[in-house]
């Protein structure tokens, strides 16, 4: 990114030109030689805007470039004369700290910075709360490259996002994370090819007819040496890698070939997929979709997608077009988790879905939290209102069933209904539960 003077339009903020990462890199490599061999010291900080896309689409994008420009200004009034600031992308600035007499002035600095930038502003007639991720690494401590350097700080920012912390400082127990991370995603690519990956699917009902109208496939992991691994931990490995290419075309031809050989003459049943947040922005997944279904000649509307708010949020206009594409072909579309992420109502009526997934945090405890009944009540009439499907997850008593069903809920999940479970295992439960399946004919 070239030099970018940002302007803020608010009464308190001045003009502030701002280098970028071309800059950032050249300065890096200056202070690297200037250091070199005579004990010298600096450090890398990176810092990151948290819910600024979500910001550029509440409130537009010249809302954003503001909020940037007094984002900006606040940064550089706590800088001393020798230290530098950089804006590095869209929602990221990095500074370079120097002369540094001991690491722990780091941890000061991002601080300061961060104090600084989470005071409240005034922008277009809204006030907003900003805060910043940060992560940090020093040379020659942590490297005594460019590269280096900047991937260290990287990666203190990144597990400070993951372990919900204000910032890191890049250390052994990062190194040590990096290591794991690399082993799993080595285990991940075998377990692929190798096909040791299975899928278990959780019924899903149609609580005002009393019928299973279909099921989740949800992806499995049993590795030889550490047991079974959870999905939360594989998935966001493969999200990180190349790996998600490969995850999601298995786990779309894995799902609609057994699904189809258990119920291929269930017309009204629809299997539901998982669709990962670094796909909804890859235009490839369309004709991943596509090829998919031709191969087992697939019916669109036998398909349901599921994304996160969080997943579509993070791009959304990438995110708009990707599922529009895929609205087009007739595949079912669904917003899972729907109340956790950012719900913007102005972004939710543009998007050519046809259901709402509730969470089941706020499902499994309706019984004894007033609350939590009124929210999912919402959620019920928000989806009528917009001519959309709703489903409840999380479902573990006949109290939260029957008080589903009272409230108008569509469909539903959960463990009191149905746990997840290997396709060989569907034609058993079929035929004992309560749950009558159209036009399924046991084999």
């Amino acid at each position: 990114m070239v030099s970018m003077p940002v302007t803020s339009t608010c009464s308190q903020a001045k003009q502030v030109t701002v280098p970028g990462r071309v800059e950032l890199l050249q300065q890096i490599d200056r202070s690297v030689a200037a250091c070199s061999g005579n004990d010298g010291c600096f450090a890398l900080l990176v810092f990151n805007l948290q819910k600024f896309r979500e910001i550029n689409v509440e409130y537009g994008h010249a809302a954003g470039d503001v909020v940037l420009a007094v984002v900006a200004e606040r940064m550089q009034g706590e800088l001393r004369s020798g230290d530098s600031l950089f804006h590095i992308g869209n929602d990221e600035f990095a500074v370079l700290l120097t002369q540094l007499k001991t690491p722990q002035v780091v941890q000061l600095a991002i601080m300061k910075l961060q104090e600084a930038i989470g005071e409240n502003m005034e922008v277009a007639g809204n006030v907003l709360l900003i805060t910043a991720l940060a992560g940090a690494a020093l040379f020659p401590d942590h490297s005594d490259d460019r590269d280096g350097l900047m991937k260290a700080a990287d990666a203190a920012l990144h597990y400070a996002g993951e372990n919900n912390l204000p910032f890191l400082v890049y250390g052994s127990s990062i190194r040590s994370a990096e290591k794991q991370f690399a082993d799993l995603r080595g285990h991940l690519k075998r377990a692929l090819n190798n096909s040791d990956l299975k899928l278990h699917y959780q019924p899903q009902v149609d609580l005002q007819h009393g019928t299973l109208s279909g099921c989740e496939a949800l992806a499995r992991w049993e590795h030889a040496t550490h047991g079974w691994i959870p999905p939360d931990v594989f998935i966001p490995v493969a999200e990180k890698s190349e790996l998600i290419d490969t995850l999601t075309y298995w786990s779309i031809n894995a799902a609609l070939r057994e699904w189809f050989q258990f119920c291929g003459s269930c017309s009204s049943a629809s299997i539901a997929i998982n669709l990962s947040a670094k796909l909804l922005r890859s235009p490839e997944v369309v004709d991943l979709v596509r090829r998919a279904m031709n191969i087992w000649g697939a019916e669109p509307a036998s398909m349901v997608l599921e994304v996160t708010e969080s997943a579509m949020m993070t791009d959304p206009r990438a995110s708009l077009h990707t599922l529009s594409a895929l609205h087009e072909m007739g595949i079912i579309l669904s917003i899972d988790d729907f109340g956790t992420g950012y719900s913007s109502l102005a972004y939710l009526k543009k998007l050519p879905v046809s259901e709402l997934k509730i969470d089941k945090s706020f499902v499994q405890h309706m019984a004894d939290n007033p609350q939590d009944r009124k929210i999912v009540q919402s959620v019920i009439d928000l989806s009528h209102n917009l001519d959309l499907r709703v489903v409840a997850e999380g479902i573990e008593s006949q109290q939260i069933l029957d008080m589903l069903i009272g409230m108008g809920c569509d469909y539903g999940q959960g463990y009191y209904i149905g746990k997840p479970m290997p396709i060989g295992e569907m034609p058993p439960w079929v035929k004992g539960s309560n749950w009558h399946l159209p036009g399924y004919v046991s084999v």
